[in-house]
């Protein structure tokens, strides 16, 4: 209080300075008003933790409009590009719960610990099966069966932002849920994300939704070349406007599916070898990990260098015997290190990174989730453990 009194003060002659401006915010502080130009309010709300920013919504209505315009939360999610964030989910019964903390940058330190933070919570239904997640742009996507109220089984479409603590609930796909595939996209050019969605009856089907219209609905769109998008769970990944997911044409070539979000055109990249593998985001670049084995220490990092030649740089890692576990979730930080987590949970927890170059990989445990959720009986396990590096934090309203 004190510091904001002596810079908006002359204590010499005790006169308020106020700055020109064709917008201001008024404060009273002891008896004088200071005026704030808008401004300056959105140059001090841009260096704060979004955490409290998403707070101040409640401070005033003028407050609240600053922090929903499109040029703050489009600013705000450049400077969050600078300071990528570990993003943790998981589900304790039928509750999902979201934490979040600083990605540790490249470091000689074998082990580190970072703290969390807790961001949302939300539940629905008990969950029966997981069908894929993903992180786009600030916002998490979750597609899984779910019983809700002792309903038959339900497909449960989520997108949740652990921001703003906003999740949407998207409206049913008419098809059989067996079959039913989603993945989640963000056009960086119009700004907008979308929802594309195959279903399988008789023949094929493709729809897309788009966000942030008053009313969200499904829309068909065509696609020409046949394909059976893979049952894995951790099939899919968006990089500068695309979705890549992994398919099968005519149930025998394995193929990387490439959707265009802007245009919603498809196009195609086949792989060379039939393996497990698992898509990520290589520094801009599609990257396809292949596991020779699920027992073995021994895989590859594919990076997609050319995309019209379809031209790869291959390099080879050996993963670390305390590495080998079953994992769910395995990406590329921003400066080019593979990291993944186990897909249970475990006590210490860590999260591994593979640097390629150095051929070297580092630990760093995470603390603070186990206090916060009261982790502790066979009842309140986590489950379905879910980890994903590079995470900007958006402020964007649905």
């Amino acid at each position: 209080m004190k510091r904001q009194q002596n810079y908006w003060l002359n204590r010499r002659n005790g006169r308020k300075i106020i700055r020109r401006n064709k917008q201001s915010s008024a404060s009273t502080y002891i008896g004088v008003t200071v005026t704030l130009p808008i401004d300056l309010i959105i140059e001090i709300l841009l260096r704060l933790p979004a955490k409290s920013i998403a707070n101040f919504r409640c401070v005033s209505k003028q407050w609240s409009s600053i922090i929903r315009r499109p040029n703050f939360t489009e600013s705000f999610s450049k400077n969050s590009l600078s300071r990528p964030r570990l993003l943790f989910t998981f589900r304790i019964v039928s509750k999902w719960h979201f934490f979040s903390s600083p990605q540790p940058r490249i470091s000689f330190d074998e082990k580190s610990v970072v703290a969390t933070d807790y961001r949302m919570g939300y539940s629905r239904g008990q969950l029966i099966r997981m069908k894929i997640w993903q992180s786009v742009h600030g916002f998490i996507y979750l597609n899984y069966v779910a019983r809700c109220k002792g309903k038959i089984d339900e497909v449960i479409n989520v997108i949740c932002n652990p921001c703003t603590g906003q999740h949407i609930y998207l409206p049913q796909v008419k098809g059989n849920n067996y079959y039913l595939r989603c993945f989640f996209g963000y056009d960086p050019i119009g700004k907008q994300f979308k929802v594309l969605c195959r279903t399988q009856n008789l023949f094929e089907h493709y729809q897309v939704l788009t966000l942030g219209t008053r009313e969200l609905s499904w829309r068909k769109i065509e696609c020409s070349f046949r394909h059976c998008s893979k049952k894995e769970t951790n099939n899919a990944v968006c990089i500068n406007g695309v979705i890549y997911y992994k398919a099968l044409i005519n149930n025998s070539s394995s193929t990387i599916v490439c959707f265009d979000v802007r245009s919603e055109k498809f196009s195609f990249i086949e792989i060379e070898k039939a393996m497990p593998l698992n898509l990520i985001n290589y520094k801009g670049k599609l990257g396809v990990l292949l596991c020779f084995d699920y027992g073995s220490s021994l895989a590859e990092v594919w990076v997609l260098d050319d995309a019209k030649k379809v031209k790869w740089s291959k390099h080879t890692i050996v993963l670390p015997n305390p590495a080998r576990k079953p994992i769910n979730s395995i990406w590329a930080t921003d400066t080019g290190e593979i990291a993944w987590a186990s897909s249970r949970w475990t006590n210490p927890l860590y999260v591994y990174y593979y640097h390629l170059e150095r051929q070297s990989v580092r630990r760093v445990e995470i603390k603070g989730i186990k206090d916060k959720v009261l982790i502790g009986g066979d009842h309140d396990h986590p489950n379905n453990f879910f980890a994903f590096t590079n995470h900007v934090e958006n402020l964007m309203f649905l």
